[in-house]
């Protein structure tokens, strides 16, 4: 068996990543950038009212989103949202023009390569923010001092 060593001082660095994620359904939001620290991660998101809504409709995040590490399954559970609410309750759009960014807040996860998926709600539908297989190489990360 191969260990992997881990350079403690690369733990302690602060990681942008802007990871190409296929949206599979349209209605969510656009992942527009992960940030790892020592401290937390952080997932930031925009997103832009929906046509078929008479006033854009409205959004929310499920107080249970978690994201993943697809290899390991460890989970780690929302602890903050920044400019959207936590069920149960909304934010609502008040036209079709409108626009919002918003941040997720998780603990920090070990800052080594993977893949990760952001769920909202398991088994959810096309309306969850759910998001899959989203890979991390720390080689790709932007290192932001």
């Amino acid at each position: 068996m191969k260990l992997k060593i881990i350079d403690m001082k690369s733990q302690k660095k602060n990681y942008l990543f802007h990871p190409k994620v296929i949206k599979n359904h349209h209605g969510n939001p656009d992942l527009l950038r992960i940030h790892l620290t020592p401290e937390y991660t952080k997932i930031d998101f925009g997103y832009v009212a929906k046509d078929i809504y008479i006033n854009g409709g409205w959004i929310r995040i499920a107080p249970e989103t978690f994201i993943e590490n697809k290899i390991t399954k460890k989970r780690y559970t929302l602890v903050n949202a920044e400019n959207i609410p936590i069920a149960p309750m909304h934010h609502y759009f008040e036209t079709k023009k409108d626009w919002r960014f918003f941040s997720l807040l998780f603990p920090p996860i070990p800052q080594n390569d993977c893949v990760l998926n952001i769920i909202e709600i398991e088994n959810g539908n096309s309306n969850d923010f759910n998001y899959y297989n989203i890979e991390l190489k720390i080689s790709d990360g932007i290192e932001v001092i």
